[in-house]
């Protein structure tokens, strides 16, 4: 009896003494608020890069775009001018949400150019004007397509590659930074936060960002690991559907906008039809010479996707869902196959084959 009196009186002076420690530590995290947030700030630098080390802060990499362009888009009838060409909604992009990525369709549906649009308006009274990034290869062809539909609209369009130039601001341990100004911005990528920042500048405004300087090969591997789309090679004009080419997983249509070039076979397979096909990350067993545009095949022969392109292991490809998870097979020129590996990007819907 005395024995367990004993352990009783030990086991609450223990209590007391926990006790005592939490109600010390609710003190100290009363006197210094800060404590509350530090886990969060730890986890946020994980998060962020899972390989770093914790007290490691991993700069930014800044890749100039050597194979991006701009057109420019000004007047008063801007914004209902480019409302019936693109497939998102012109209404929210604005001094609030700087960006907007978005497509330009022929009539027949499919892809002709993936644009980033700007506002560069530094006030509700400047005067509206809008950058639009595209493949630099495609700027004549995209030009001579905004003035066809001009018609008697009150809108300047005209090229200004010259002026501008745009970086890719990937990610690090640290956010990057958000800004306007009247050299230029940076916005996060509206596509996926994950791709990190855009920033476009002036020609001849030094870039002050505290980063290290990346290639053009950084950017495309890490544009490719997570399956993102971008340019003539990737999304070859008129040889593929906006929802294939994952355009509402990266928020580049909207279903409720009204009309616009294209847009009858989007709505249609968007409210009745099931994605069968969807670019995904694929990476070879090695680098490679493979064509775009060359077939993929599984274990059986079946035709089961397209590839697009890649940088050295890694790429992307258009992909039968139904085949995703089997193995792939592409031919060099040499007749020689490569091995592919398709995987599903994780900010995917858990229902990749719903449109």
């Amino acid at each position: 009896m005395a024995g367990r009196l004993g352990l009783c009186v030990r086991h609450s002076q223990m209590l007391l003494t926990k006790i005592h420690h939490v109600q010390a530590t609710s003190r100290k995290i009363m006197q210094y608020p800060s404590l509350l947030y530090l886990p969060t700030q730890l986890l946020t630098r994980t998060l962020c890069n899972k390989t770093a080390d914790l007290t490691e802060d991993v700069k930014a990499k800044c890749v100039r775009l050597e194979e991006r362009s701009f057109v420019r888009v000004a007047g008063s009838d801007m914004v209902p001018f480019l409302q019936g060409l693109i497939t998102n909604d012109m209404e929210s992009l604005n001094i609030e949400n700087r960006a907007l990525y978005t497509m330009i369709l022929n009539v027949q549906g499919r892809v002709l150019y993936d644009i980033l649009l700007y506002n560069l308006q530094t006030s509700p009274a400047a005067p509206p004007s809008l950058l639009l990034e595209c493949d630099h290869s495609v700027v004549p062809a995209l030009i001579k397509l905004l003035k066809m539909y001009k018609i008697r609209k009150k809108v300047d369009i005209s090229s200004v590659g010259d002026e501008y130039s745009v970086w890719a601001l990937l990610p690090g341990t640290s956010d990057p930074p958000v800004f306007v100004s009247d050299t230029g911005l940076s916005v996060t990528d509206p596509r996926l936060p994950d791709l990190g920042n855009r920033v476009v500048l002036k020609c001849g405004t030094n870039l002050v960002f505290d980063c290290t300087e990346g290639t053009s090969e950084d950017y495309h591997t890490h544009r490719y690991r997570l399956g993102v789309g971008e340019g003539v090679n990737d999304l070859p004009p008129g040889n593929c559907t906006p929802l294939e080419s994952n355009l509402a997983y990266l928020n580049g249509v909207s279903f409720d906008k009204g009309c616009y070039i294209g847009q009858e076979l989007t709505a249609r397979t968007h409210h009745t039809g099931v994605i069968r096909k969807r670019l995904m990350p694929v990476t070879l067993d090695r680098p490679s010479s493979l064509q775009v545009g060359s077939t993929l095949t599984n274990q059986k022969g079946k035709n089961v996707g397209k590839f697009r392109h890649a940088q050295g292991l890694h790429g992307i490809a258009l992909v039968r869902l139904a085949h995703s998870q089997e193995k792939l097979y592409c031919k060099q020129d040499s007749g020689e196959e490569v091995e592919l590996t398709a995987e599903t990007p994780q900010w995917w819907p858990q229902d990749p084959q719903q449109a």
